[in-house]
């Protein structure tokens, strides 16, 4: 009944269990609430400090849809969570059985990196990690409440879990809420609906209630899955294979460079197996099904809440392109445990009776066996306009919200707020109300940042989902920089501080930016015919290869991080430094605070529409509020007089 490092309630413990002191409870065992475990336990480093409560501890880790980590966008935020002492990449690492880096033909600041995963492998391995730190207790319960003391203003004080073993009270200073899809989860395959918040798994109802009592604002999202296919039944002969890349490149920093099948991930597990992916294609014969059995389907059909515009559903597909006779798939191995298939391509609410033509129709699948129907699942979230760009509840003190509760869609999304959320969740029971101060990257900083300063200035009418061009200092942004920007971070923060792990990350990072640091100076002094190496790789057609050969006598043998970072630096250190010039001109407005006890109703010279933005998002700096729905160039700047105004009325210059 109970996974590994699992407290067992049984009679003789459950009172120790409630009595022990934590500092930080997490609700939540998927990939936002296991991020906030591990950075509350690497920021507070004592035995027993966070509670990780989760319906089943056998399911942590799962990946409830396409077993994969990264991809556009999203493998910056691996990188960046990795840099932070994060979670993610680790794991990924040790179970990544295909390694591709996409958009390769573009510049690298728009480069994705993806890992097929391997989804059983995954699961284990995350538990494994998890459950070897002391720092962390996981308990198996449902939460049913939280518990909030204050009328006026309200404090989060700890939460009401049931267990096998009856109802009991958990008390910590701060929580942080990662629900995923399971609050008031419904999933549906047709017209068939079943509670839920994954195949198998029950959905959790108490939360919801008690979020509405406590004055939040609900909404509804929902997401799709496509059918599992037992891959001994596909004809892949009849199919093309597609493999990843012959070098892997690995998310985190703490994996061993020369990396192959039989080294070790962080000393520990084996790089597994790598494998392909079949291609296949729907049919127009299966798109005129779809078609004429619309009204069949939940997710088109009107009846579920919004689903995500950029990974639609198959009816969505044949109806948004008509003109398309057939739309890619790929079938992808679940794991190497197992003959799933994941049918990457086919999101679907359809009936199983259709699934099942759909995917006779598919080249090399007409004797496939289906071994899971694609089903949508729709669930209960928190407009993210109630929360800071900490995490940080706004209607309800010491409350941190993380995960797709905020609106998000994706393991990565979900992990990159769990990660903020996990920090200052644990500077806030560390240091209190008086001394904490919040923590918050900025938007010229990290993707972490554009991620949550998106979620607090707009109103998710989708499920959000990072993409590159939502990061406007992108060329800064890159993901093979990750560690140079965010790991001095981390350690100021305490990240490294209190496992060894963290004090080997750190040695690393130390010795990288030494290394680039020398690297750099040979660019400079190091001459190719009349022109400098750095002067050379401003020329078109000057590739990594390029440089490598002109710096490996002097530099050594690196990393491909190392001549990946040197390369990108001096290729767009033109436009670099015009960025960085955009960004100081603009940091004075990004920066300057909003006060909170601004009444915005109240100012009757701004237009309505710009007013009622402004209460309803209540934005913490200038900057904010510029990016709000609503709001003009000329309503902030009126805005600056008002504020100033008002500042003098009340007798304060600070917010």
């Amino acid at each position: 009944m109970y996974a590994r490092g699992t407290l067992d309630f049984t009679d003789s413990c459950v009172k120790s269990v409630m009595e022990k002191d934590y500092q930080v409870i997490v609700i939540g065992g998927g990939h936002a609430g296991l991020e906030a475990a591990w950075a509350a336990a690497n920021m507070l480093g004592q035995r027993s400090c966070v509670a990780l409560i989760t319906i089943a501890a056998s399911k942590i880790g799962m990946l409830s849809c396409n077993p994969a980590i990264g991809g556009l966008a999203k493998g910056q935020l691996v990188r960046e969570i990795d840099a932070m002492g994060g979670f993610m990449g680790l794991v990924a690492d040790a179970t990544g059985i295909q390694f591709k880096v996409l958009n390769t033909s573009k510049g690298a600041a728009v480069h994705g990196q993806r890992c097929q995963s391997d989804k059983a492998a995954y699961a284990r391995v995350a538990q494994d990690i998890i459950s070897a730190r002391s720092e962390i207790d996981i308990i198996e319960g449902t939460v049913e409440e939280l518990l909030v003391s204050g009328d006026d203003s309200k404090r989060a004080v700890g939460v009401r879990i049931d267990t096998s073993y009856g109802e009991h009270d958990l008390l910590a200073p701060t929580l942080v809420l990662t629900t995923g899809t399971f609050m008031r989860g419904l999933m549906h395959t047709g017209e068939d609906q079943q509670p839920g918040g994954r195949r198998g798994e029950a959905a959790a109802y108490g939360i919801s209630a008690c979020l509405t009592e406590l004055g939040f604002e609900l909404g509804r999202l929902r997401t799709g899955t496509p059918p599992r296919l037992r891959e001994s039944t596909i004809d892949t002969e009849a199919l093309d294979l597609e493999f990843g890349d012959e070098h892997p490149i690995p998310f985190s920093e703490m994996t061993p460079q020369g990396w192959s099948i039989g080294s070790t991930c962080c000393d520990r597990f084996p790089m597994l197996k790598q494998v392909g992916c079949w291609q296949s294609r729907t049919s127009e014969e299966a798109h005129e099904l779809i078609r004429a059995n619309l009204d069949r389907a939940p997710m088109y059909s009107g009846n579920l809440a919004q689903g995500p515009r950029y990974c639609p559903s198959i009816e969505d597909k044949v109806v948004r392109f008509r003109e398309r006779e057939s739309h890619g798939v790929y079938l992808e191995p679940e794991s190497l445990e197992s003959d799933w298939v994941y049918c990457n391509g086919i999101a679907t609410s359809l009936p199983a009776d259709i699934q099942d033509e759909i995917v006779k129709r598919m080249p090399g699948c007409s004797e496939a066996e289906i071994l899971q129907h694609g089903y949508a699942v729709e669930y209960d979230m928190v407009r993210p306009h109630q929360i800071l760009t900490t995490g940080q509840a706004r209607g309800v003190k010491n409350l941190f919200l993380a995960g797709q509760i905020n609106g998000t869609s994706g393991y990565e999304e979900a992990a990159a707020q769990g990660l903020v959320a996990g920090i200052n969740a644990a500077l806030l029971a560390r240091d209190g109300d008086e001394g904490y101060t919040p923590f918050n990257f900025g938007r010229d900083e990290a993707y972490i940042g554009v991620l949550m300063d998106d979620l607090v200035t707009k109103t998710p009418r989708e499920p959000y989902r990072m993409f590159t061009s939502r990061a406007e200092h992108r060329l800064i942004l890159r993901g093979d920089n990750a560690p140079d920007r965010l790991t001095p971070i981390a350690k100021r923060l305490g990240l490294l501080e209190h496992s060894d792990l963290g004090h080997e990350r750190w040695a690393r990072h130390t010795h990288r930016m030494g290394v680039l640091e020398r690297g750099r100076e040979l660019m400079r002094t190091i001459k190719d015919g009349e022109k400098t190496i750095e002067q050379r790789s401003l020329e078109p057609g000057f590739t990594m290869q390029d440089l490598k050969n002109a710096l490996e006598p002097e530099l050594g043998e690196q990393a491909r991080g190392v001549w990946l970072t040197l390369h990108s630096e001096a290729r767009y250190a033109p436009y670099v430094e015009r960025q960085r010039r955009e960004i100081e001109r603009s940091s004075e407005l990004e920066h300057r605070p909003l006060p909170d006890w601004m009444d915005y109703l109240a100012l009757e010279s701004m237009r309505t529409e710009a007013r009622m933005a402004l209460d309803k998002f209540k934005p913490a700096t200038f900057g904010q509020a510029s990016r709000l729905e609503g709001i003009t160039p000329s309503d902030v700047t009126l805005l600056s007089v008002l504020v100033k105004r008002a500042r003098a009325e009340r007798g304060t210059q600070t917010p």
